[in-house]
């Protein structure tokens, strides 16, 4: 109903509050004449409410005028003029002067205002009688108690402020004492990255945040490796005791957008480390001959678009077959060529335009084949991980061994191979009282023709 008036209200609504102060100067003098009784009352009544007030601190005074016209107060108009308009009134002159009567009075009757300006603008005295939520503001018992308090009108303002600040922004201000303590410095920042994650993200709901005020192990539900040292402070340690129970804290635990803005006010940097690493671990080598297949696997990544490396291999157990890019990356790829190697093999690939939409993957599938059944190791080397620009990633690197295979006493050279070789070594010996431990394949202290048919029955493994 007000919209007409925006403009008008942005120069009017100071002539407003300023007038009603103005007003009440000659009002006040009337009610000392005939209304003496009521104004001498309106401090009593005012005494009868204390107790009442003291007994509610929560929510204060200004919380309430706050919460009960939240959408009113932070109107352009209203926010624009607001902060004057309370400080004129802070004035111990006006103080005086902001009685409930002054104010209902000009608030039922607006062309009064006439009477005492008579140069005040008509559309002025048409936005008053029309702007609904004007009037409702100023009638209201709280609101007048609120004018005639210079510590409510200033925690009012206090309340205004916080609302114009981000979600983050107020988080970081209110809890500043706790951000700025060493301990939650070092530990902080890795908590909220994994908290971020997506997939971490997905698990973190009010129930979730509420049960970790209770019982801070739940976290553990979520962040498995969480530092023991925080969890311990969420138990003992009455700051972040209220810091995690902060009703804004747990919105914005719940907000990847609102902790990335967290960490750039704090200067927390919250890009976990990537790893890289083979899979599996580590393996038996297959028999010599046969093929070996390992993946190079990433885990964590955070919006990557571009990865490289150098996979090192001991070239007298492994000759290089095969190098196949997995599917981490997606959009418009270039993969660099694998050149001809002996003991390693060098992998790259961007995406011109997509990063990774997931932060687990398999960079590259590598087949080798085996040239001896032997324990060696895959070592990785000039590991890079790339977001869009340039911009560099932490890597973790998890290396792989290949330990021998379970080898048979029938494999007596142990070579991987049960051959024409192992037949006549256990041959060579039969009958020798001191032939050396291995030609005595069955182990009944004697070489004989048990171990050799022992070993031709396994022939050609």
């Amino acid at each position: 109903m007000y919209s007409h008036h925006q403009t008008k209200k942005i120069i009017s609504l100071p002539k407003l509050l300023l007038t009603v102060i103005f007003l009440s100067t000659f009002l006040s003098y009337s009610f000392l004449t005939f209304n003496s009784e009521s104004q001498e009352q309106t401090p009593a009544d005012n005494q009868e409410q204390t107790p009442s007030e003291s007994q509610e601190q929560t929510p204060s005074l200004a919380e309430k005028v706050f919460e009960k016209y939240q959408t009113f107060l932070q109107r352009e108009d209203i926010k624009a003029l607001l902060p004057v308009v309370l400080v004129e009134i802070k004035r111990p002159e006006n103080q005086a002067l902001l009685i409930p009567e002054t104010i209902n009075l000009v608030v039922d009757n607006p062309n009064l205002l006439k009477t005492f300006a008579p140069d005040i603008d008509d559309e002025f005295i048409t936005l008053l009688e029309e702007d609904e939520e004007i009037k409702t503001f100023l009638r209201d018992p709280d609101v007048q108690s609120l004018l005639q308090d210079i510590d409510a009108i200033d925690e009012l303002t206090e309340l205004l402020r916080l609302a114009e600040l981000s979600l983050a922004e107020r988080v970081a201000e209110t809890h500043a004492a706790v951000f700025e303590r060493e301990d939650i410095r070092e530990l902080l920042p890795s908590i909220l990255a994994t908290l971020r994650k997506q997939g971490i993200q997905d698990q973190i709901t009010p129930e979730l945040l509420k049960s970790v005020v209770t019982n801070p192990d739940t976290l553990k539900t979520i962040i498995p490796n969480i530092d023991e040292r925080f969890i311990t402070l969420l138990k003992e340690d009455m700051d972040v005791m209220t810091f995690i129970g902060n009703a804004e804290v747990q919105l914005l635990l719940q907000d990847r957008e609102a902790i990335d803005e967290l960490a750039i006010i704090l200067n927390f940097n919250l890009v976990l480390p990537v790893t890289v690493k083979i899979s599996p671990a580590s393996v038996e080598s297959p028999r010599r001959g046969e093929q070996l297949t390992i993946t190079v696997d990433i885990v964590d990544g955070q919006d990557v678009q571009g990865y490289e490396g150098v996979l090192s291999f001991d070239s007298t157990a492994l000759r290089f077959v095969s190098l196949e890019h997995g599917t981490y990356l997606q959009g418009e790829l270039l993969s660099v060529p694998t050149p001809e190697v002996t003991d390693m093999v060098r992998f790259a690939q961007i995406s011109v335009d997509t990063p990774a939409p997931t932060a687990d993957g398999t960079l590259v599938t590598i087949t080798f084949e085996v040239l001896s059944a032997k324990a060696s190791e895959l070592l990785l080397t000039d590991v890079i991980i790339s977001k869009a620009a340039g911009v560099q990633l932490p890597v973790i690197i998890e290396n792989a061994e290949i330990t021998e295979p379970a080898i048979g006493p029938w494999d007596v050279n142990r070579d991987g191979n049960v051959n024409i070789l192992d037949l006549t070594f256990v041959a060579s010996h039969i009958g020798n009282d001191n032939a050396p431990p291995e030609a005595d394949v069955n182990g009944d202290g004697t070489v004989n023709i048990l171990d050799l048919t022992l070993v031709a029955s396994h022939f050609g493994e």
